[in-house]
């Protein structure tokens, strides 16, 4: 019983968090259905089920039914994904691999969110995932700069055309965060639980499909083919794809970079530096176009034969 509370707890504060913190709340929201899908792979889904029923019926009575709605849909359906791909029974009979396991939780993620945000629009009138009007203003707050006010505002004004790819992205960082800490918790804490989920290839082994790369250079020529004012809708679907497939590409790059670091046994400070440096904006381009040659050209296995 002590689990459940604490898990109940937990959710909920992370939920709260997300809704009264402007800036860092975003890492309560991506988290909260960490809790319970570690507390159906300790417990067992009955104690799980209990467990998101009472926080069900606590943001109902004490935060709103609005609030209680994104729970029921937005976090325990990928609480509950997890934790089901996590049975040992399934990972046998199912032979599923970790990035198949990732995909079907990521589906499932994507497909409650966009149904999440559908309901709230409807009954409120304004999509979640975009900060308001106060919540810019908070941010602002932090720096006097009118430079820095303008771009947050060019930023605002760009972030409904890009609803798609942020949906995309947030899904994406949700489920790969809650999936790896479910995962790497329970195999450190809890090495004698039979239920955790597969596990996710090395970063530095992580490899996209060449497909991936072609949809990228036809999103490109489209780009710049399309006449942005007169097909709107197709142009709005290029921008967003693009964001998509550069993210993509430049998580490929870095990739390869810390597979580098990993072969030729760089030290710790040397690798602490790399990582410092390839957050900077200017090499993102770089990184991009490193990830783009990887997946064409499979640079890892060239390296291999010039004698790495």
């Amino acid at each position: 019983m002590k689990r459940i509370i604490i898990s109940v707890f937990t959710t909920i504060a992370l939920i709260l968090s997300g809704y009264y913190l402007p800036v860092f709340g975003i890492i309560g929201m991506l988290l909260c259905p960490l809790p319970l899908a570690l507390l159906g792979n300790l417990e067992g889904h009955r104690r799980m089920s209990l467990a998101e029923l009472m926080t069900e019926i606590t943001l109902f009575i004490m935060v709103s039914p609005l609030m209680a709605l994104y729970f029921l849909i937005g976090c325990a359906g990928l609480s509950s994904s997890i934790f089901l791909l996590s049975r040992e029974e399934f990972r046998k009979t199912s032979r599923y691999t970790g990035a198949e396991s990732f995909l079907i939780c990521a589906g499932v993620s994507l497909s409650l969110k966009i149904i999440t945000i559908l309901i709230f629009w409807f009954f409120t009138g304004r999509n979640i995932l975009l900060p308001e009007v106060p919540q810019l203003h908070a941010m602002m707050k932090y720096s006097d700069s009118p430079e820095v006010y303008i771009a947050l505002r060019a930023a605002m004004s760009l972030l409904p055309y890009m609803l798609p790819s942020i949906i995309v992205i947030y899904v994406s960082c949700e489920v790969y965060l809650n999936y790896t800490l479910c995962y790497n918790i329970i195999r450190r804490y809890f090495p004698d639980v039979k239920n955790y989920p597969p596990e996710l290839p090395l970063f530095i082994h992580w490899k996209f499909p060449v497909s991936l790369l072609l949809v990228s250079v036809i999103s490109l020529i489209a780009g710049y083919i399309t006449d942005r004012e007169e097909i709107y809708i197709i142009s709005v679907f290029i921008l967003n794809l693009q964001i998509v497939l550069n993210i993509l590409m430049l998580i490929q790059g870095v990739s390869l970079i810390y597979w580098l670091m990993e072969g030729y046994k760089l030290r710790r400070l040397t690798r602490i530096t790399i990582s410092i440096i390839l957050t900077i904006p200017f090499f993102w381009s770089w990184l991009i176009i490193l990830g783009m040659s990887e997946i064409g050209l499979n640079l890892r296995s060239k390296i291999r034969k010039g004698g790495y």
